[in-house]
């Protein structure tokens, strides 16, 4: 095993296939299971694991790793993957860039929300909702918790600006507070 990547630097192309032959499932999995759904139609881990290989050979080839066993280089090899997918995932998701701003488009999305409303929750998945919620809503004052409880029960931004005597953009600010509270709980509906 440890002749592989020290045949490789001797440009013996054959232990480079059996290298890459070796670890390239594992590697392409763990990339794959490193990236969001969002992010899947931006990032290839494929991609990504072509990317690790052609840094560990270059770095191999210069004598810049020790490798002492199998395990050394599993290690090695998965530690490299998990940082280039973070560095994807950066890129791909600082400001304009940034997957999660986007809307999903045509059909998926209606076929996706009936899914998602077809399904009844788990006893387990209402609990934890109402935990996430009610830690979300006790942040709040007693103004932006009327104005959520009000959204909840299906009253448009312009509704309750009139009912509240408040302008549509402190609307528009506590309900963006509100999500950036449950993003921040990890709140999942």
């Amino acid at each position: 095993m440890s002749d592989l990547p020290n045949g490789w630097r001797a440009d013996d192309q054959e232990a480079a296939r059996q290298l890459v032959d070796r670890y390239i499932d594992r590697l392409v999995a763990l990339a794959r299971r490193r990236i969001s759904q969002r992010l899947a139609s931006r990032l290839d881990p494929e991609d990504v694991v072509q990317s690790v290989f052609r840094t560990f050979f270059c770095h191999a080839k210069e004598g810049k790793f020790q490798i002492r066993d199998q395990d050394d280089l599993c290690k090695l090899l998965m530690r490299i993957t998990v940082h280039k997918v973070l560095k994807q995932v950066e890129h791909h998701t600082a400001a304009k860039r940034d997957a999660h701003l986007e809307t999903e488009q045509g059909n998926r999305t209606m076929d996706r929300m009936q899914e998602l409303l077809s399904k009844d929750p788990t006893p387990e998945a209402q609990v934890m909702f109402i935990d996430q919620l009610e830690h979300v809503v006790a942040q709040l004052g007693p103004t932006p918790r009327k104005i959520l409880e009000m959204r909840m029960q299906g009253y448009t931004e312009k509704e309750i600006a009139v009912q509240m005597n408040v302008s549509d953009r402190t609307i528009r600010r506590v309900l963006e507070r509100v999500r950036g509270l449950a993003d921040q709980a990890g709140f999942r509906p």
